[in-house]
């Protein structure tokens, strides 16, 4: 032992070297996971990512040592040239004597072939296929259920590509190491090899063979999840053409890979050869050719009525995987026009049609509420509050620290004294300040309100945006907020984070950050708590991997005050049969918007593309600790009873949601974008209408990019009372028209309930294009936006609502003014409203729709008659002054803009005499 103790250290310090960075990594996870509770999943992952990397590890490791072994056995020497006395000698070097090296050699050789192969998206595959649930709803073609291909078959893919890998690597190494020493020669067009050679690389090679059977095997089940141009899923050439072949080819192979193995044993080939040429010919002719000819000259010519039963799977298949099986549909028979009596009845849909838009509003909060450079505000999100027992809709804002714009960004000021931010504020969609602003009903530092909705616990310690590291409960005050010219300073008093409560601890964040400051510094104490991975998009993924994460959060205001990020989150696969797939990225109607605000970590957990989800999860999590709560929503999906199976100490039902989040649950953005995506072409469920296109639509759009759906507070067509849904128009396939209307629920009775409102076949309505076009057709309305859109101002045009109110549309359009220098506030300017033939733009809402229904408006320049009235004007010096605003308000209609001009001049030279 002792003789073999320099090698044991050797050793030993290499497996330090590079190991020891995994173990500190993997000590510091292990403190995040049992400060947030949730050390079982920490181990369910660590125990699943072993598994993994020990499984490939090992078919790699005995694939390739059983193979290069005998190999390398039956190289006598290997020749080296060194340089002597005499010039270049020769130099044998015995093998046989490497035994244990050649061995560490191939072991090398498979750790580093299989670490790239193995992580947390394999591991969660197989966790998912352990612990799968019993599933019924078998394919209309095979008959496997559903769960063999949510759960199993990413498994046997995940294997037979290990094992391919494997051998073929083998293969390739045997062949390289035969060609220095004349084992492996080509002469004359024929290969040649030495016994040994042939005996391993012919085993190798019916080891190949029997895996490519298997995945032939696999290759039927994957014809339900293929695409073609008219459906997805097996269509009529597949199940008369490819299924049988693949069957017949995975039992050619599988009987050429055992004729090889026999053939092993033997000096000669016998029927191997003609076996594999049988399988090239079944594969040429079974699966591309013969499919061809089958498609071209059988099916195409009564395509219809050839694919129509594969079509009806298809159109059932994409119903259930997408959860769109059970939208309600409602057509709406006959669109009058609206009536006053109407808007009186639906006085609370009025009073909450959203005035300010994302872009303006967000810019005017930052320019009013940021209060100083080192706050931010990164996202503006929608929400409902009873105000006084009336749904108010809403706009919230929370107020977080910008590290990127602290005055000092030393080290002190980053981790230990700018450690959260502070409040929110809110403010209704539908006020504005007579300078154009919005009203705020929550604002400043700390929060005050003017409404029954108090904010008494908004310390936000864990964010949506990527933070440092903080250390709190240190020797250094934390700054709280500003104050007048003073700042207000607190100390935590949560229990989020880890406490550093010994030197070691101190030491393995030292080297974690790579800064010796965490275990020098004075200024910590054991008592004080370093706060990490403080994105809460961070947290959900590391809690949570198998999830699909929202990125449209919202700020949640308790009855006690406290504030709570609430989160919704997904579960998808790309593996349901008969189910149309598509992008991950179709559940973004605004991608450039999410990751400039940050959201980069919520948008990269979604796959690349998709043919199933659920949204099963709500999540809750606490801005002060950073603690995460699960609840499931969705008890029937499938993948999530896996998941909940492998991770019980993670979720909670859903009656455990607290009672005052409740009334803020929501039909989920993302969830609401693929759902109407899906339903722009699944909405037809006759396979005849479905296959000729005859009612496709298209998403909305609005400058030749579709519109954003958007929340609102409204009263559904035969509905009682008002509710909050989130909404986007459809119009036919390359037209511009209205034709239908699609609402997301989110009352707790109907919570993700879909319903699709059908336009009138018989007359036409209005799309967002056409009345955009009426807009700029406005002779008075295209003079003003010409006339701001100069010197030094622009006009930034609203999102363009269309709002169903009793059995008609109203459409609403907010038009901004907004300085071009830096630093411009967005000044809501005029509200445009249309309905049928009639626009009007107006100053108000109110004015507008006053306008609308009485044809009068109202007189732009009655101010100055207001004003000479107030002063005792002179006898008919009123009446001149109104009859001038007439005709110029008359001569700005008729795009007169002379006489307009004229007008106004008279009226200057009466007001100066």
């Amino acid at each position: 032992m002792r003789k073999h103790w320099p090698l044991a250290a050797l050793v030993l310090v290499v497996a330090l070297y590079f190991g020891g960075q995994f173990l500190l990594d993997l000590w510091a996870d292990f403190l995040w996971y049992r400060s947030n509770s949730q050390v079982p999943v920490f181990m369910t992952l660590l125990e699943s990512r072993s598994a993994v990397f020990l499984g490939v590890y090992l078919i790699f490791f005995l694939v390739l040592a059983g193979s290069l072994r005998p190999l390398i056995r039956a190289l006598p020497t290997l020749t080296l040239r060194r340089r002597g006395p005499t010039g270049i000698e020769p130099v044998s070097l015995a093998l046989s004597g490497l035994g244990p090296a050649i061995d560490g050699g191939i072991a090398i050789l498979a750790l580093l072939v299989a670490l790239p192969l193995s992580g947390t998206r394999d591991a969660l595959r197989l966790l998912a296929a352990y612990n799968a649930p019993v599933t019924g709803f078998p394919d209309p073609i095979l008959g496997l259920p559903v769960g063999f291909y949510l759960f199993h078959l990413p498994v046997y893919d995940l294997l037979t590509g290990v094992l391919q890998d494997s051998l073929l690597f083998a293969l390739v190494l045997g062949l390289l190491l035969g060609l220095p020493g004349g084992q492996v020669s080509i002469a004359q067009n024929r290969l040649s090899l030495h016994p040994v050679w042939r005996k391993v690389l012919m085993r190798l090679g019916a080891g190949l063979l029997m895996v490519l059977s298997v995945d032939s095997l696999l290759l039927r089940t994957k014809t339900l999840l293929s695409s073609h141009q008219v459906l997805s899923g097996a269509s009529y050439a597949d199940v008369h053409a490819r299924i049988p072949a693949a069957t017949v080819l995975a039992l050619i192979l599988a009987l050429s890979a055992l004729a090889l193995f026999v053939e092993s044993f033997r000096r000669q080939a016998l029927v191997s050869g003609s076996l594999l040429g049988l399988s090239f010919l079944v594969w040429a002719g079974g699966l591309l050719l013969y499919p061809w000819i089958l498609s071209r000259f059988v099916v195409l010519p009564n395509q219809f009525n050839m694919e129509k039963s594969y079509i009806v799977n298809n159109i059932a298949g994409t119903r259930k995987a997408f959860h769109i099986d059970g939208t309600h549909s409602e057509r709406i028979s006959n669109l009058s026009d609206l009536t006053p009596a109407d808007l009186a009845d639906n006085r609370p849909t009025i009073r909450n049609i959203r005035l300010w838009d994302h872009r303006p509003m967000l810019t005017t909060v930052r320019q009013l509420q940021q209060i100083r450079t080192y706050y931010t505000f990164p996202i503006l999100a929608p929400d409902r509050y009873r105000i006084n027992g009336v749904l108010r809709q809403v706009l919230v804002a929370p107020r977080e620290i910008s590290y990127a714009n602290l005055p000092s960004p030393n080290w002190i000021n980053v981790h230990l004294t700018y450690t959260h931010g502070h409040g929110l504020i809110m403010s209704p969609v539908n006020r504005v300040t007579p300078e154009g602003l919005p009203a705020f009903w929550i604002r400043d530092i700390p929060p005050q309100s003017s409404v029954p909705v108090v904010v008494s616990h908004s310390r936000i310690y864990y964010g949506d945006q990527p933070a440092p590291y903080a250390i709190v409960n240190t020797r250094i005050p934390e700054f709280d907020y500003p104050k007048g010219r003073q700042n207000i300073y607190n100390h935590y008093d949560g229990t989020g984070g880890i406490r550093l409560s010994s030197p070691l601890r101190r030491l393995l964040y030292s080297y974690e950050y790579g800064s010796f400051k965490i275990f020098l510094s004075t200024a910590i104490t054991d008592k004080s708590r370093i706060l990490v991975h403080r994105d809460i998009f961070d947290i959900v993924e590391r809690l949570a991997p198998f999830l699909r994460l929202d990125p449209d959060v919202v700020p949640v205001i308790g009855p006690d005050g406290h504030l709570v990020w609430m989160m919704d989150a997904y579960t998808t696969s790309d593996s349901y049969p008969y189910s149309s797939e598509i992008r991950g990225s179709a559940g973004f109607f605004h991608t450039g918007r999410l990751i400039r605000s940050g959201h980069r970590r919520a948008l990269s957990s979604w796959p690349e593309r998709l043919n199933y989800i659920r949204n099963s999860v709500k999540i809750l999590i606490d801005p002060k600790t950073g603690g995460v709560s699960f609840y499931v929503t969705d008890p029937s999906d499938p993948i999530l009873s896996a998941y909940r199976k492998a991770f019980p100490t993670l979720f909670r039902p859903a009656r455990e949601i607290p009672q005052e989040v409740l009334p803020h649950l929501r039909f989920p953005p993302s969830m609401f974008a693929i759902s109407a995506r899906i339903l722009a072409s699944f909405h037809m469920t006759d396979p005849q209408v479905f296959f000729n296109r005859e009612d496709l639509w298209s998403l909305a759009e609005r400058d030749e990019r579709p519109l954003s759906p958007y929340y609102m507070v409204l009263r559904l067509p035969g509905e009682a009372q008002e509710e909050y849904v989130m909404m986007l128009p459809y119009t036919p396939a390359h037209r511009d028209n209205l034709s239908a209307w699609l609402v997301g629920r989110s009352e707790l009775s109907r919570q993700g309930e879909l319903k699709v409102y059908r336009s009138p076949k018989e007359r036409l309505i209005y799309g967002p294009n056409q009345i955009e076009a009426r807009i700029d057709q406005r002779g008075p309305i295209s003079k003003q936006l010409t006339l701001w859109n100069q010197q030094g101002s622009r006009v930034v045009r609203g999102t363009l609502l269309i709002i169903p109110i009793a059995h008609s549309l109203l459409y609403v359009e907010p038009l901004y003014l907004s300085a071009t220098s830096p630093g411009a506030l967005p000044e809501l300017r005029r509200v445009i409203v249309s309905m049928g033939d009639r626009v009007v733009m107006r100053k108000t809402l109110d004015q507008a729709l006053n306008d609308l229904f009485t044809g009068t408006p109202h007189p732009s320049l009655s101010f100055a008659s207001r004003r000479v009235q107030g002063r005792n004007a002179p006898s008919g010096l009123v009446s001149r002054l109104q009859r001038l605003g007439r005709e110029a308000d008359d001569a700005l209609r008729r795009g007169d803009l002379a006489t307009f001009g004229d007008r106004v001049q008279k009226i200057l030279r009466e007001l100066r005499k």
